[in-house]
């Protein structure tokens, strides 16, 4: 695994990937130290500060951190979608399947490692991130722990439905288009659960709910770091372990489909 993972680490470097999360955080780094300059007017002769504005709207600070890690995980998706498929071209999946393992553990090695460094990369970017943010404006809190890891458990989610595209269908763009079209959906079936009293116990209503437990939430992933930031309990851990279920099962079908697929 060690050298599948070197090698995607290479491949990052190689396609200058990194630049990317560099420039990305550098401009996040940018508007943070320019955040602690900024004091709102609000007309009747009061000044508030960020820190203090902080107090009345849930913390905007923290809530920008968390938009520019899923930015990162956005990004990641994007910079990686090709690697599966262009593994399995013609001429190169000869190479890779030609070594001494099985069809099983290539296919999940290469997931883990494009997982273990691209996650590392967000990771390290967050902490600096994070760091900069303490300096500017203070108030440390442990609970940045849940805005650095569900980016994490957010990426492999989105690897998942990325790899599972790339081995049926060979092609990168399809593999962005299948991950777009997940969070499309998803997106739209959370809008309408809200009437769901509207709807009723109709069979649409049926329908919509089954495929929103089905697929992944990972866009309430944030609301769930603000909760655990305000020192506030979790309504529902739903979000978290069914969009875990949802990418075990289809890495799960994805081996299977790899091992019977010919090269």
């Amino acid at each position: 695994m060690r050298g599948i993972t070197r090698d995607c680490l290479l491949e990052m470097l190689d396609r200058k990937l990194i630049y990317v999360f560099g420039i990305a955080t550098l401009l996040t780094i940018l508007v943070v130290l320019y955040s602690g300059t900024v004091e709102i007017n609000f007309g009747a002769g009061e000044n508030m500060e960020l820190n203090q504005l902080s107090d009345a709207m849930g913390n905007p600070i923290m809530r920008g951190f968390n938009f520019y890690l899923s930015i990162l995980v956005f990004l990641a998706v994007l910079g990686t979608a090709g690697l599966v498929p262009g593994m399995l071209i013609r001429g190169r999946a000869d190479y890779y399947l030609s070594k001494p393992i099985s069809r099983s553990s290539l296919l999940l090695n290469k997931l883990f490692g494009i997982w273990i460094v691209y996650g590392a990369t967000i990771f390290v970017c967050g902490v600096i991130t994070y760091l900069t943010i303490i300096a500017v404006h203070g108030g440390f809190d442990w609970a940045v722990l849940y805005f650095l890891v569900f980016p994490l458990i957010s990426l492999f989610i989105w690897l998942s439905i990325t790899v599972f595209a790339g081995v049926t269908f060979g092609s990168q763009p399809i593999s962005l288009m299948v991950a777009f079209s997940v969070w499309v959906l998803h997106m739209l079936v959370s809008g309408i659960r809200v009437f769901d009293e509207i709807l009723g116990s109709t069979i649409f209503s049926y329908v919509v709910n089954v495929v929103y437990y089905v697929l992944p939430k990972n866009a309430e992933f944030s609301g769930m770091s603000m909760q655990l930031l305000d020192g506030r309990s979790v309504q529902s851990w739903m979000p978290l372990w069914s969009s875990l279920l949802f990418a075990v099962v289809l890495v799960y079908f994805t081996l299977t489909v790899f091992k019977r697929r010919s090269y």
